[in-house]
C-alpha cells in the first residue's frame, strides 16, 4: 500500500516525487507531484486504479489515446506530458495550470454581484477557437488526420491561469470515447446542457459540434444567465436535440447586436449553418473584440480571475513553491495553514467524462453512430475488443441514467467519497464555496454550534425564570 506521500517525505514514482494525495475518481487517483530535471516543475499525476490495469481493453485504449494526446503542443491546449506504466503501474502525468476553470470563475463572479466583462468574454472565445483549430487540424505520425472531435467542451473543460492564459482540458479522449458509443448505441458522452443537436441524435459529428459547445459557453456568459444542468432527462434531451435560443441581449442590454449575431450563428441547428471552421469563428470574435474592447489582453484577465480568487491563490502559490523546491517560503505562523490549503487543479478529472443514458423515443432508427475519427484497428487473438468486453457495455444504472466514463469503462458508482468534492470542485456544481472553503466550514460549524449553545442555555434561563416565579406565586399564595 503506498504511503501518504507529503513534502517531507515525498513517494518516488518513476521520475516523478509524489508530494500530496490531491483525491480520487473514477479511474484513479491524483496527486501533486514534482517532476525533476534542471527546471523542477509540479505536475498532475493520475495513477490508473489497480483493478483497471487487469482490463486488457481498458489499457489497450489508454495506451493508444497517449499517442494522440501527447502530440497536441499548443498554448490553449492544457498538456499531457506523458501516459505509460511504472513497474505496472499506468499513470497520467499532466500540467498543473494553476488556476480556475471558467465554471468556477463564473460562479465566483455570481456570488459577488460581478459581471464578466465584454471584452473578456470575447477574448475567452477567441483563445478556445485557437485551441479547437490546432486540435480539429492534428495529424498522426504518418500525417493522417485525426478527425480529432472534443465533444464535451464545456465551462467545466475550459480553465484560465492566473496569468491569463486560456487552457481547454482534457482533449483526445474522443477517440476513446467514440469507440465506446460504437458498443453502447444508447450512450452519449458528454454534457447535455452544452452539446450540438447532432451529437445529442448520435448523429455523425466534426468540429463544428465544438463551434456550437463554444457558442453555448460564450451565450451563457454574454446573457450572464446561468443555463441549469439538471432537471428531467427526457426534457434535456429534448431541448438539446432541438434547441431554441434567443440573443443573448434579451437577458443583457448592452450586448451589442453584432455579438449576438456571430454568436447565433454558433449555435444554429444545421452544422452547415455555422461557422466553417473554428478559425473563422474565431476571426469573426476577434474583430468585435477589437471593435468594443481592443485594449483587453490576457493580463486583465489574469489580473480578474487572481483578483476575486486571492486567498486561494496565496495558498496555492504556497504549496507549489514548497512541492516544487522541496522547502517552504511560509512564515511559521502561517505553515499550519498552507498545509490545509486544498489543492484543487483543472485536470484533476482529465479523461473522464459525463456518459448519459439516451431516451429511446430520441433517438432514430436511421441515425448513424457517431464516428469522427478512424475506425478501431481490427482486433487480435490477444486482446478482446470493445465489444466482447462486458465491462465496456453494460447499462448504465445510476441515478438518471448519468454515470461518468474513462476509456470506454463506465463507472456507475463512485469508488471514493472524495471524489464528489473534487467534481463539485472542479465543474462548479452544488456548494461550491463550502465545498472549496475548509475554513468557511469550520467557521459555519462553529456558528451552527454557538447557536445551539445559545438556544440550550437561553431555554435553561426561562426555565429558571419560570421555576423563580411559581416559587413566588406559591410562598404569596394565602
Amino acid at each position: 500500500m503506498l504511503q501518504e506521500p507529503s513534502p517531507e517525505s515525498p513517494v518516488p514514482f518513476g521520475r516523478y516525487q509524489l508530494i500530496r494525495r490531491i483525491g480520487a475518481g473514477g479511474m484513479g487517483e491524483v496527486f501533486l507531484a514534482r517532476e525533476g530535471g534542471t527546471v523542477p516543475r509540479a505536475v498532475v499525476v493520475k495513477k490508473v486504479l489497480p483493478n483497471l490495469v487487469e482490463n486488457r481493453a481498458f489499457v489497450g485504449r489508454f495506451l493508444d489515446e497517449a499517442k494522440v494526446v501527447v502530440r497536441l503542443k499548443h498554448p490553449n491546449i492544457a498538456r499531457v506530458w506523458a501516459m505509460g506504466d511504472v513497474e505496472g503501474e499506468y499513470y497520467l502525468s499532466m500540467e498543473y495550470v494553476q488556476g480556475k476553470t471558467v465554471s468556477r470563475f463564473t460562479k465566483r463572479l455570481r456570488d459577488r454581484k460581478v459581471e464578466m466583462p465584454l471584452g473578456i468574454i470575447l477574448l475567452l472565445g477567441e483563445k478556445v477557437c485557437q485551441g479547437l483549430q490546432y486540435a480539429h487540424d492534428a495529424k498522426d505520425e504518418n500525417q493522417a488526420p485525426l478527425h480529432l472531435v472534443h465533444r464535451d467542451l464545456s465551462p467545466a473543460n475550459v480553465c484560465i491561469s492566473y496569468k491569463g492564459d486560456v487552457k481547454i482540458i482534457d482533449f483526445g479522449a474522443a477517440q476513446s470515447t467514440l469507440k465506446e458509443e460504437q458498443t453502447a448505441p444508447r450512450v452519449v458522452i458528454g454534457n447535455l446542457t452544452y452539446m450540438a443537436p447532432e451529437q445529442a441524435k448520435k448523429q455523425i459529428v466534426d468540429g463544428r459540434a465544438d463551434l456550437y459547445s463554444c457558442g453555448v459557453m460564450l451565450w451563457e456568459l454574454l446573457a450572464w444567465h446561468a443555463l441549469p444542468q439538471k432537471g428531467d432527462p427526457i426534457d434535456r434531451w429534448r431541448k438539446a436535440a432541438n434547441p431554441s435560443w434567443d440573443a443573448p441581449s434579451m437577458f443583457q442590454r448592452n450586448v451589442p447586436g453584432d455579438v449576438d449575431e456571430l454568436v447565433l450563428k454558433a449555435l444554429k441547428k444545421e452544422p452547415r449553418e455555422r461557422f466553417a471552421s473554428a478559425t473563422e469563428f474565431g476571426e469573426a470574435l476577434r474583430r468585435a473584440r477589437m471593435r468594443h474592447a481592443p485594449d483587453v489582453t490576457e493580463r486583465d484577465l489574469g489580473e480578474l480571475l487572481a483578483r476575486v480568487f486571492a486567498r486561494e491563490k496565496q495558498g496555492e502559490d504556497e504549496v507549489l513553491y514548497e512541492a516544487v523546491y522541496g522547502k517552504t517560503n511560509v512564515p511559521v505562523e502561517r505553515r499550519e495553514a498552507t498545509r490545509r490549503v486544498q489543492l484543487v487543479p483543472p485536470t484533476a478529472l482529465a479523461f473522464e467524462h459525463t456518459a448519459v443514458l439516451a431516451p429511446a423515443e430520441i433517438l432514430q432508427q436511421a441515425d448513424e453512430l457517431t464516428d469522427p475519427g478512424r475506425p478501431p484497428p481490427p482486433p487480435d487473438e490477444g486482446t478482446p475488443t470493445p465489444s466482447g468486453d462486458p465491462r465496456l457495455t453494460q447499462p448504465i444504472d445510476s441515478v438518471d441514467g448519468v454515470s461518468r466514463t474513462s476509456f470506454g469503462v463506465t463507472f456507475a458508482k463512485v469508488q471514493e467519497p472524495r471524489i464528489e468534492s473534487l467534481i463539485q470542485e472542479i465543474e462548479a456544481t452544488g456548494d461550491e464555496e463550502a465545498a472549496s472553503d475548509p475554513e468557511a466550514n469550520t467557521r459555519a460549524s462553529m456558528s451552527g454550534r454557538r447557536l445551539n449553545e445559545v438556544l440550550l442555555f437561553g431555554g435553561i434561563f426561562v426555565f429558571a425564570i419560570a421555576l423563580g416565579f411559581l416559587g413566588v406565586w406559591f410562598a404569596l399564595k394565602p
